[in-house]
């Protein structure tokens, strides 16, 4: 497992790596927005904190898992390219997670 003193410039997300991924996140800006307006802001501003814990706790590690063909990647190995299939994957549980989070926490107010 790499610690974040060995991170590198491979492993930032590719919208930081290279100019033409610049709108990768936005669709991910796009789905919080859409939470926000129909289950109110502070119910999103709670999604959004599980959705992003979730992400990096779950989805990204079992993504790069999957792209790794199941295997665990060493650390001197390259990252795996993040392909448009992944991405979708990532931006479709993101999205849901989002809107769970926002609907149960809706309904607690």
């Amino acid at each position: 497992m790499r610690s974040l003193r060995q991170a590198t410039y491979e492993l930032a997300w590719p919208s930081l790596r290279n100019t033409q991924g610049r709108l990768l996140g936005l669709p991910f800006v796009l789905a919080a927005c859409a939470s926000g307006v129909v289950f109110g802001w502070p119910a999103s501003m709670v999604a959004l904190l599980i959705a992003s814990l979730a992400s990096f706790l779950l989805f990204v590690p079992l993504t790069a898992l999957a792209l790794n063909g199941g295997a665990a990647i060493p650390e001197d190995a390259p990252t795996p390219a993040l392909t448009p299939w992944a991405y979708g994957v990532l931006l479709v549980l993101w999205t849901a997670t989002v809107w769970a989070a926002a609907g149960f926490a809706s309904h607690g107010q």
